[in-house]
C-alpha cells in the first residue's frame, strides 16, 4: 500500500502544476494573451492558471525541503531557500502585474535569477547528497540546467524570448522533478 506523505502530495501537486502550466501556455499562445494582455476575462483566467501552477511549484519545492532531498547541510538548505525565494518573488510579481498591468515589474527578473540559481544549486545539492538514487537524483539538476541553457541564455545572448515549445519542454522537466519527489517520498 502506498503511504500518502506531505512530500508525496507535494510531488502530485507539482505534476498537476506542470500540466496546468502547459494548458495555460497553449491558451496564451493560441489566443495571443502574452502580458500585458488585452484585459479580457480569458487573459485573466489564463494568468490565474499560471499563478496557480507557480504556487503548485512552490508547494513542490516545500515538499523537497521537508523530505530533505537536498540534504541536511547548509548548502542544500540555502540552495532550496534561494529556489523558494525565486518562486515567491515571481508570485508577488504576478499579483503586482495584475494590479498595475505592467509586466516589467522588477521582481520578475529577480525571481527569474533566483529561480535559475536556486534550480541549479538545488540540482547539484540533490545529486551530490545521494538521498535520492537512480534517475530521481538527477531530475532537479535537469530542470535547473534546462532553464539555464534553453530558456535563460538565449534571452541574454540574443534578447529573444523562448518559443512555446522550449517553455513547454521546461514544464516536462518540472513534471519529472515532481515525479522524482513523488516516487522517493
Amino acid at each position: 500500500m502506498i503511504s500518502i506523505t506531505r512530500p508525496r502530495v507535494s510531488g502530485m501537486v507539482g505534476m498537476f502544476s506542470a500540466a496546468l502550466w502547459l494548458a495555460a501556455l497553449f491558451v496564451e499562445y493560441r489566443f495571443g494573451l502574452l502580458p500585458p494582455g488585452d484585459g479580457s476575462f480569458l487573459y485573466y483566467a489564463d494568468q490565474a492558471a499560471f499563478f496557480i501552477a507557480l504556487a503548485g511549484y512552490l508547494i513542490m519545492l516545500l515538499g523537497m525541503w521537508q523530505s530533505k532531498a537536498a540534504g541536511d547541510g547548509l548548502f542544500g538548505k540555502i540552495s532550496l531557500g534561494i529556489f523558494i525565494a525565486g518562486l515567491i518573488s515571481l508570485l508577488i510579481a504576478q499579483v503586482v502585474q495584475w494590479i498595475t498591468n505592467n509586466p516589467d515589474f522588477f521582481l520578475f527578473p529577480v525571481g527569474g535569477i533566483f529561480q535559475l540559481l536556486g534550480g541549479i544549486l538545488t540540482g547539484i545539492a540533490v545529486a551530490t547528497n545521494r538521498r535520492w538514487s537512480g534517475w530521481q537524483r538527477f531530475a532537479p539538476l535537469l530542470q535547473g540546467v534546462y532553464y539555464l541553457v534553453v530558456l535563460f541564455l538565449p534571452i541574454v545572448i540574443s534578447n529573444q524570448s523562448p518559443s512555446q515549445w522550449a517553455e513547454g519542454l521546461w514544464q516536462v522537466t518540472w513534471f519529472i522533478s515532481s515525479l522524482a519527489l513523488f516516487t522517493t517520498a
